[in-house]
């Protein structure tokens, strides 16, 4: 899951990176933010599926829940993804290392697509 996020979200800031250097007006600065919010939402789903996964084959569950829906690990995807962490839902066993992995995942992209922004906004301000 890890290598195919990191996949997934640099291909999608490649595409970012390229519109950020070609055009500087608001439109182009509106579809790299969409195109960031998208690789971030895709990464969310990605390991929302690898949770389903583990619960699946019994590598773990997650506690303070009677039964996880599609939205519920989605949800804590996201929730962990973002380093957020709120707690009301909590993975048990072997799931805790992929949160943990998720979760450094995400700090990694963040910052990722926190330089393409500041790219974006640094190459905007001498036109």
């Amino acid at each position: 899951m890890f290598l195919v996020a990191i996949y997934a979200h640099l291909s999608i800031l490649g595409v970012g990176h390229s519109l950020a250097s070609e055009r500087q007006d608001l439109l182009a600065k509106l579809t790299i933010s969409l195109l960031v919010l998208f690789s971030h939402l895709l990464v969310a789903v990605l390991f929302a599926v690898g949770f389903w996964l583990g619960a699946e084959w019994g590598l773990g569950s997650f506690d303070e829940t009677s039964s996880m829906n599609w939205m519920d690990y989605f949800y804590f995807s996201l929730i962990n993804l973002t380093t957020l962490g709120l707690g009301d839902i909590y993975p048990t066993d072997h799931l805790r290392v992929i949160a943990g992995i998720e979760a450094l995942t995400g700090f990694a992209l963040i910052s990722c697509s926190a330089q393409l922004f500041w790219k974006m906004m640094k190459e905007g301000e001498g036109k």
